[in-house]
């Protein structure tokens, strides 16, 4: 019996774990992908821009890579509007201009479902307008390579940004209580 588990096991394929992206505006992008990077669950993080119709539509953003059993795009939305100003459309903290304003990109009716409910459920308990699109996703073109994990390899030069610019630091906000509430 023993040995017919182990060659089944041995037959059958291996499942890939679940992938999703999903592509957020909040700001710098070095911000966004410090605050994504590391997390449980969380694969990848890219910097780069979501391109609109005119390069003056363009917004900087993270394409975040998660695993889908062990988060779901619900978690890192609550994780993002920890992390943005909503009532801030133009832009985040000293960063101005469209470039820099939040924004969610979503790719599918389920993440639109999410977005949207998401941003009204915040609506409500803050009693005041949001000013967070919501946009489909467009062409994401990544961030040159000297921005690609600048909070790491240029890590006083970040803390100093991030400091006097006024982004908080991202480290009272967490997933544990998110998958806490999973179970």
């Amino acid at each position: 019996m023993i040995r017919l588990l182990m060659l089944t096991a041995l037959l059958l394929p291996v499942v890939p774990a679940l992938a999703g992206q999903a592509v957020f505006a909040g700001g710098s992008f070095w911000v966004m992908e410090a605050l994504f990077d590391g997390r449980p669950g969380i694969e990848k993080v890219e910097p780069g821009w979501m391109q609109g119709e005119s390069r003056l539509q363009r917004r900087q953003v993270v394409r975040v890579h998660y695993r889908d059993d062990i988060l779901t795009y619900g978690d890192l939305l609550r994780l993002y509007w920890q992390a943005v100003d909503a009532h801030d459309a133009g832009g985040q903290h000293c960063d101005r201009g469209i470039e820099f304003s939040p924004a969610l990109f979503v790719d599918g009716p389920l993440q639109l479902k999410w977005a949207r409910q998401s941003r009204s459920r915040l609506r409500l308990e803050r009693g005041r307008r949001l000013d967070v699109r919501i946009f489909s996703v467009s062409r994401f073109v990544p961030a040159a390579a000297r921005h690609q994990q600048y909070y790491r390899r240029h890590g006083l030069l970040y803390y100093a940004y991030r400091r006097v610019c006024g982004y908080p630091d991202g480290s009272r906000f967490s997933l544990q209580p998110l998958l806490a509430e999973a179970d």
